[in-house]
């Protein structure tokens, strides 16, 4: 699967002043944001759009994904939707869908190439709740801890399963990628990584170089 695990990508004290505005903002049915087929499968709630406290707290986790360098290497941002916080509450759930190919209003509609799912709350804190992504027919449940995050093509049938106790809180957005092909994307990303690792290494071995070379040119070729 090209999903990607970001572990701990927003800082806890980012997540603490998101969870303010989350307790103090009023939400909405998912429903009403969601087009055709999906507002029959959509069973969640939104912090209202544009409303203070969202704004606010997407300001707050836009500039927290920003300044991530492993959020940049696995998503190759070029536009990003302002992210939707979403609560699952028992009973609610999100069944099999698609995330659509273009989305936004004009003129500032984007291709979403990438979803991100973003934990604002723990995954003990509520039983049920994974986001399950189908990857070529294999289904792969996921639950994170508060902070953590998974890209994943924008493209894959995915669904959240009915939340059975406690609260599920997320955000989730888009992405318009300079780099659109996903199996490209975990390639730069695995390589990034690695290269952190060998510059962390003292002295860097002399292949490094060679390794950072390919690298660039692989941006070179693809972005």
């Amino acid at each position: 699967m090209s999903a990607i695990v970001l572990a701990g990508v927003v800082p806890s004290n980012v997540l603490n002043e998101i969870r303010t505005r989350l307790a103090s903002g009023s939400f909405i049915s998912g429903k009403l944001s969601a087009v055709g087929r999906a507002a029959a499968i959509k069973n969640n709630l939104l912090l209202t759009p544009g409303s203070p406290a969202a704004l606010d707290a997407t300001d707050l986790l836009a500039r927290a994904l920003q300044a991530s360098p492993a959020f940049q290497a696995a998503a190759w941002p070029d536009a990003m939707l302002r992210p939707q916080l979403c609560r699952y509450e028992v009973g609610m759930t999100y069944g099999d869908h698609v995330d659509a190919a273009i989305m936004g209003q004009p003129p500032e509609s984007i291709r979403c190439d990438v979803a991100i799912t973003v934990c604002l709350n723990d995954g003990s804190e509520y039983d049920g709740g994974e986001l399950v992504i189908d990857s070529v027919g294999l289904s792969r449940p996921w639950k994170g801890r508060a902070g953590d995050a998974i890209v994943y093509p924008a493209d894959t049938v995915h669904r959240v399963t009915p939340v059975t106790r406690g609260v599920r809180e997320v955000a989730v957005s888009w992405i318009q990628s300079l780099v659109r092909e996903a199996d490209r994307r975990r390639i730069l990303f695995d390589l990034r990584h690695a290269l952190d690792a060998l510059d962390a290494s003292a002295p860097p071995p002399p292949e490094t170089e060679a390794i950072r070379r390919s690298y660039f040119n692989l941006i070179r070729m693809w972005a």
